[in-house]
């Protein structure tokens, strides 16, 4: 890192949008490839449009300009930006977000340029501009263009933009004067738009990136990683990067994605790595840090990589184990940290070790050990995990947490962002869930990876009680994810069923068989107050099996709402 101080040269100007988009598509202005991915979801890119056509302000552009290129990505969006320009070029600091939101809404791609495959959503950056309402919108599935609708890739080019008008024309809407007029006016102010852009010049790279760094922790929006990703940032005399953090989290997560991990936030990849280097976890003011500590950083940081990517896909196949396979079922992040900082130092565990660490998974899932962190008692838990569990054949005890500690009560409602239901709902999972004619439910698990909330209905539509509707026992998985009435009308089924294969399928689903005929008899209150009762011995047994100590009150209890 250039330990060289020069003094910056800033430049404020004003630039109409039509010229940034120029610029980008030309290679002008670039993103560099520390920065983060495109994040922002479809109601922030319908805002930032909602806003130009009010003509209020969006806040301005922090470019560096250097005419040394730095080292960009390719894609703006969906759309393709040559990299090939000699000379000066400006590269974006701050305003990731809102340019490519931009570049990639009103910039229709080339016929000759590649089409990108790794987008999330493509369809995002299809967004009509409703004349008739005003709005901006983003296409239904399915939904065909209306006399009404204008397509905001089409705007900025002369040719098309009349094109399209004339469609509007010729369609015969008696309003089609009226929405042109109102195409033609959202023409004019997207075109007069301008954005104020603050040019830095006259510095070296590690100061540019201190600046972003610095700028974006001052009320911006940038996480750790994005901070230490910035900050760690070089690259060599010929402008390739030295290493690249972000580049790093990137290949990580599609490693761990392989192993339906990949939906992990990129801050718990970046604590691992800070767990493997032996530093603060929770550490936030980056911005202050020496110029010798940056370069130990930057030196450390890719030594531990290789390692902990290792550790981490061992950590997540020791979850597997358990029954946790995916990242949505996770209770609490953190228990990945802990579990990586474990395999750091023990590749190959003893069966004690394993039993162990089975223990203190599922104890710190029911007792909501990780609902409130303590950024020092969760640091030295990490610590004891890595340098001291890791080292011992058969652990029984735990300096900095106690594994005799009764569990949180029965969840008194079910909330997937509450990690004392998803613990609940992993314990389900572990009945394996059966289809109407007995057969397991293949992977049942998977629905949850992929649909979340939605892999779980009401088990009755209609219940007197508010507290019973709203109770896990109210919640099952749905067999059939195309029907969303209340599961009764499939579970009714089971009476045509010979006994046996009835009472397997209700067990499986954490349905007492003495229950099934308070359902058919139409009484909702009873058979959900019934099955709960169930539910809550299940999970009673299920602690007692894993070395839990089970809640000295069972009656249920509301519980927080922490996704960490």
């Amino acid at each position: 890192m250039d330990h060289e101080f020069t003094m910056p040269e800033v430049r404020p100007e004003i630039v109409f949008i039509h010229e940034l988009v120029r610029d980008v598509v030309a290679g002008k202005v670039r993103i560099p490839k520390f920065q983060r991915p495109f994040v922002w979801r479809r109601d922030q890119m319908i805002d930032l449009l909602g806003s130009i056509r009010l003509q209020y302000p969006i806040g301005s552009l922090l470019v560096w300009e250097a005419d040394v290129p730095l080292a960009s990505t390719e894609w703006v969006g969906p759309v393709w930006v040559s990299l090939n320009n000699q000379g000066i070029a400006s590269h974006v600091l701050d305003g990731q977000q809102r340019l490519s939101t931009l570049v990639g809404v009103l910039q229709k791609p080339r016929g000759d340029q590649i089409a990108r495959t790794d987008l999330d959503d493509p369809e995002r950056w299809r967004i009509w501009f409703n004349a008739r309402t005003k709005n901006f919108e983003h296409p239904k599935s399915g939904e065909e263009m209306q006399a009404w609708h204008f397509p905001l890739w089409k705007l900025m080019d002369t040719i098309e933009f009349l094109e399209e008008c004339r469609r509007i024309v010729d369609s015969g809407h008696p309003e089609s004067g009226a929405f042109v007029a109102s195409i033609q006016d959202l023409s004019r102010t997207f075109n007069s738009y301008k954005l104020p852009v603050i040019r830095i010049k006259s510095t070296k790279l590690s100061q540019a990136v201190d600046i972003f760094a610095r700028l974006n922790s001052k009320g911006q929006t940038m996480s750790a990683d994005q901070m230490v990703s910035a900050l760690s940032y070089a690259e060599n005399q010929d402008g390739q990067p030295l290493f690249n953090l972000a580049e790093k989290i990137d290949e990580l997560i599609n490693r761990l994605d392989d192993l339906d991990f990949g939906g992990i936030d990129r801050t718990i990849v970046l604590r691992a790595f800070l767990t493997a280097l032996g530093e603060d976890i929770y550490r936030t003011d980056w911005t202050r840090l020496t110029e010798d500590k940056r370069a130990e950083l930057s030196k450390g940081l890719p030594a531990v990589i290789a390692e902990t990517g290792d550790a981490l896909e061992r950590a997540v196949k020791f979850l597997h184990g358990i029954g946790v396979q995916t990242n949505r079922l996770l209770p609490y992040a953190m228990q990945l940290i802990v579990l990586c900082a474990f395999f750091l130092r023990c590749a190959s565990p003893t069966e004690a070790q394993l039993k162990f660490l089975r223990q203190w998974f599922w104890v710190s899932s029911f007792t909501a050990r990780f609902a409130s962190s303590n950024p020092s008692r969760d640091g030295y838990l990490v610590a004891e995990f890595r340098d001291e569990v890791s080292q011992i054949a058969e652990p029984t005890l735990l300096k900095n947490m106690r594994l005799d500690v009764p569990a949180e009560p029965f969840p008194a409602t079910f909330d997937m962002r509450s990690a004392r239901a998803r613990t609940l709902l992993l314990v389900i999972l572990s009945l394996a869930p059966k289809h109407l004619d007995g057969a397991e439910v293949p992977e049942p698990w998977r629905r949850i990876a992929e649909h979340g909330p939605n892999a779980t209905g009401k088990l009755l539509a209609t219940v007197k009680s508010k507290e019973l509707a709203s109770s896990p026992a109210n919640r099952i998985l749905r067999i059939d994810l195309r029907d969303r009435s209340q599961a009764k009308n499939w579970l009714l089924k089971l009476a045509e069923k010979p006994e046996d294969v009835r009472g397997n399928v209700l067990e499986s689903h954490g349905i007492p068989y003495d229950a099934f005929p308070l359902l058919m008899s139409g009484d909702a209150d009873a058979f959900l107050r019934s099955r709960r009762d169930y539910l809550i011995q299940i999970e009673k047994s299920f602690m007692e099996s894993e070395g839990v100590v089970p809640p000295p009150d069972l009656e249920p209890k509301l519980s927080a709402i922490d996704t960490e």
